[in-house]
């Protein structure tokens, strides 16, 4: 791993607002490598770019993630649009109502795709699906949220968002 790389991921909150989602829901896709392999990214990704004028400013194009349906893992990939947003939906994409909500956000800074990628991701999945938010406060909200995605290497680094809820005392 470069030396400039931090040796671990890091935790912070975020709060994301009521939205909406423009995406592909694919319960069969675990991961993104899973999602391409039964779905053609050109085409979608042309779909999305084209859309880039309507997206949110956090749940931004190209924004990916986990769902969760009738106990199952599912994966989708898309784009935010704001909670009022009315227009188009894309055809072979559906739109999601999304409420607001904190997410602890697991992340690394930027870092360089071609020699860190695989590590970097690996640290802050295993961090994410490993945290125990109680620790913060809080217990997770993925019964009313997605988990989000954010994979921009050179910009923002990586980030896995998990939705949660404040423990009331």
């Amino acid at each position: 791993m470069n030396q400039t790389m931090l040796t671990e991921a890091h935790v912070r909150v975020e709060h994301i607002p009521a939205h909406q989602y423009i995406g592909i829901w694919d319960i069969e896709a675990a991961d993104y490598a899973g999602f391409w392999n039964r779905h053609a990214c050109d085409s979608i990704c042309g779909t999305i770019d084209s859309m880039s004028h309507v997206s949110h400013p956090i749940v931004t194009c190209h924004t990916a993630g986990w769902f969760y349906e009738n106990g199952r893992k599912g994966y989708f990939y898309g784009f935010g649009v704001p909670e009022e947003y009315q227009g188009v939906i894309p055809d072979g994409f559906e739109i999601r109502k999304i409420p607001a909500s904190d997410y602890l956000v697991f992340f690394h800074p930027p870092f360089d795709y071609l020699k860190d990628c695989g590590e970097v991701m690996e640290r802050v999945e295993r961090l994410a699906w490993n945290f125990d938010p109680k620790t913060k406060g809080y217990e997770w909200n993925e019964e009313n949220c997605n988990d989000y995605q954010r994979h921009y290497p050179e910009v923002i680094g990586y980030e896995v968002l998990r939705p949660v809820r404040k423990i009331e005392k």
